[in-house]
């Protein structure tokens, strides 16, 4: 298939070879980039459109520019200090331990 596609081109082995990864690669980023676009509440900018539309005419350089500059920074639940665990992470995890080894009140 690879011989074929280079002599499609006419070029070598090798440099049909690097033209196909880099379009599969192309493709993947494009697609990865538009469906990020899509499940996205908002975008730097406020337009999806106009990323929608440099995803699409950009290319590769495109979608790396919009997953690198595009997006806004996800709301991500992290804790001031103390262990690093979420509130609600702890009190699961203390629910859990009493289920395990009986609540602290019967000890």
């Amino acid at each position: 298939m690879l011989d074929r596609f280079a002599r499609l081109l006419e070029v070598s082995t090798t440099v049909a070879a690097i033209t196909l990864a880099l379009i599969v690669a192309q493709v993947a980023t494009q697609a990865y980039a538009l469906v990020d676009l899509v499940r996205r509440d908002a975008v730097r900018g406020g337009r999806k459109w106009v990323w929608a539309l440099v995803i699409a005419l950009g290319n590769l350089p495109g979608a790396i520019g919009y997953l690198a500059a595009g997006r806004v920074a996800s709301d991500v639940d992290a804790p001031s200090a103390g262990s690093g665990a979420s509130t609600a992470g702890g009190e699961a995890a203390r629910r859990a331990v009493d289920v395990l080894y009986n609540p602290r009140d019967q000890r």
